[in-house]
C-alpha cells in the first residue's frame, strides 16, 4: 500500500469517514503526503455518519459527548464557558452550533475544535429591549410585536434565561468566501422574521418586512429565505445596503 501512487491513496483514502482518514495520515510519511494532497484539494467531500450530540450530568458543566454510530463509541469534548449543558441549541451547520445561554445571549462553538465566538447581543435584535433593576442590572426583556409594518399586538416580557425559549426559532452559520469569514443568519419571533451577523459586528441587521420563514440558504453574497406560504426572498447583505 505505502507504494501506491499518491492520487491512488488518495481516491481510497476519499471514501473513508474523517476519524480513519485522520488515522491513515499517521501511518507513513507517504500515506500523510497523500492525505495532506487530497485536503489541500479540497476535493474530500464525503458525507458523514451523523453522530448524536449530547450532554451529561456525570460528565461534568463542560462537557459534551459525541456518540460516533459509525464507530459506535463516545467522545468526550472539553468546551469553554458558559456551561455547554446549560445551553439552548438554537441550530447547527458548517461544523458548528449555534447555543443560547441562561442569559440568552448567543454564542457559535465548534465542538471538534472548542473554538467558541460570541454573537452581537440579544439587545440589539430589533425588537428586544433590556429591562433593567435599580443596580443596573437586566431585570428582564420586553419583546414587540411587529414586522416592521404593524404592531399587530402588545409586547411582553420575559426573564433573561426564558427569552431564548420564545424568541429564538431556528439559527444558521454560512460560509461567506467572499471574506473568507462567515455569516449567521436567524429566523426568530415574533412571527419568523430574519436577522444576520458577520464575523465582528456589534448588533444583528434586521431584514424587514417579510416574515414566517422557514429555511434559508447562502449563496454568493445572496440570502435565499424559504416562507410558510412556499413563497422565496432573496436578499442582497453584501452590498452596501440591504436589498
Amino acid at each position: 500500500m505505502e507504494e501506491l501512487p499518491v492520487e491512488i491513496l488518495g481516491d481510497i483514502f476519499a471514501m473513508l469517514e474523517i476519524p480513519d482518514l485522520v488515522r491513515a495520515s499517521c501511518v507513513c510519511s507517504s500515506w500523510h503526503t497523500a492525505y495532506t494532497s487530497l485536503r489541500a484539494s479540497g476535493l474530500y467531500k464525503r458525507q458523514q455518519t451523523p453522530c448524536l450530540f449530547y450532554t451529561s450530568e456525570s460528565a461534568g458543566d463542560n462537557i459534551a459527548c459525541m456518540y460516533s454510530l459509525a464507530e459506535n463509541r463516545v467522545y468526550k469534548l472539553t468546551l469553554p464557558e458558559p456551561p455547554i449543558c446549560s445551553r439552548t441549541f438554537i441550530g447547527s451547520s458548517n461544523g458548528w452550533l449555534v447555543t443560547a445561554d441562561e442569559r440568552s445571549e448567543l454564542h457559535i462553538v465548534n465542538p471538534i475544535t472548542g473554538e467558541q465566538i460570541a454573537l452581537p447581543s440579544v439587545t440589539t435584535i430589533e425588537q428586544v429591549k433590556p429591562i433593567f433593576d435599580d443596580a443596573g442590572a437586566i431585570r428582564e426583556y420586553e419583546v414587540a410585536q411587529y414586522d416592521g409594518e404593524e404592531e399587530f399586538a402588545g409586547p411582553y416580557t420575559r426573564a433573561p434565561n426564558k427569552l431564548r425559549d420564545s424568541l429564538y426559532v431556528k439559527a444558521f452559520v454560512f460560509s461567506d468566501s467572499s471574506m473568507e469569514s462567515y455569516i449567521v443568519v436567524l429566523i426568530h419571533e415574533p412571527i419568523r422574521q430574519l436577522s444576520f451577523a458577520r464575523a465582528g459586528d456589534t448588533e444583528w441587521t434586521w431584514l424587514p418586512p417579510s416574515a414566517q420563514y422557514e429555511d434559508c440558504i447562502y449563496m454568493d453574497g445572496i440570502l435565499y429565505a424559504v416562507t410558510s406560504g412556499g413563497g422565496i426572498d432573496a436578499f442582497d447583505v453584501d452590498g452596501p445596503t440591504v436589498l
